[in-house]
């Protein structure tokens, strides 16, 4: 049975991603499979606290031995990430 992706909160900011990142460690906690995706299709705002979590997600990954899929990554998280010098980071 494939487990359905991780959907942060539609405004990855600052007053929000306590909340997701608490969500993403009990997500990635209780995931068994070697694909982890997140899907950010419905995100209509982020700053660098969302980055922050994006890249959280990935690291928790490499620790487990997982891959990271980023999904549906509208192009304002890439802009601002290409601005912040982490699209590197997060690229697959």
């Amino acid at each position: 049975m494939q487990t359905q992706p991780f959907k942060p909160s539609s405004e990855m900011t600052f007053s929000t991603v306590q909340t997701d990142c608490q969500r993403l460690y009990k997500y990635c906690r209780e995931n068994e499979e070697a694909i982890l995706k997140i899907d950010l299709s419905k995100v209509i705002h982020c700053d660098s606290a969302g980055l922050a979590l994006l890249i959280e997600a990935k690291r928790l990954c490499r620790e487990k031995n997982k891959i990271c899929k980023l999904e549906g990554m509208p192009k304002v998280i890439q802009a601002l990430a290409e601005f912040c010098g982490v699209n590197g980071i997060l690229a697959p």
